[in-house]
């Protein structure tokens, strides 16, 4: 089961707690809670359990009540880096919001709460391992989901201007 972090936005309550359907727990959450909530990511281990215990003494200087815990989401990306974790991706994170002053294309990128870049998290699945380099090629490849690419199409995204 993975071990997710959900914040309440307008506050710095962050939960720390595991669930089979991750998306569908922050809906039951979301409906005894009247601030809106954010799935910021999850970790997948071998021992959830463990894992969750682990992380709620971590932090349990700063528990509110609960698996609620007032930290900030640096705690949390942090964590999530750590254990190369995962972040709700973007339907496209390589939409094109704009332009910058030298007409270079601007993306949506892979989530709403920070900016990464892809050798830090895969703008394919959202797993903190990153794209890496494959050999002396211009490919790079995600651990987790096996992505392979060579960023050819944001070249062309970009000629579409």
């Amino acid at each position: 089961m993975p071990v997710y972090f959900i914040r309440e936005l307008g506050s710095l309550a962050i939960k720390i707690g595991r669930a089979s359907e991750v998306k569908r727990r922050v809906g039951q959450l979301q409906t005894g809670n009247p601030s809106k909530l954010e799935l910021l990511g999850w970790l997948v281990t071998e021992n959830d359990a463990t894992a969750e215990l682990m992380l709620h003494e971590s932090f349990i200087a700063e528990r509110i009540r609960g698996e609620w815990f007032s930290i900030d989401q640096d705690d949390v990306l942090r964590e999530l880096k750590r254990n190369h974790g995962f972040i709700p991706k973007r339907t496209d994170a390589f939409e094109i919001v704009g332009y910058d002053q030298d007409g270079i294309p601007e993306y949506a990128g892979v989530c709403d709460w920070a900016d990464f870049e892809v050798y830090e998290c895969c703008p394919f699945c959202g797993c903190f391992c990153g794209m890496h380099q494959v050999g002396e090629y211009p490919l790079f490849s995600c651990m987790s989901c096996g992505e392979l690419t060579d960023f050819s199409f944001l070249e062309r995204r970009g000629d579409e201007a």
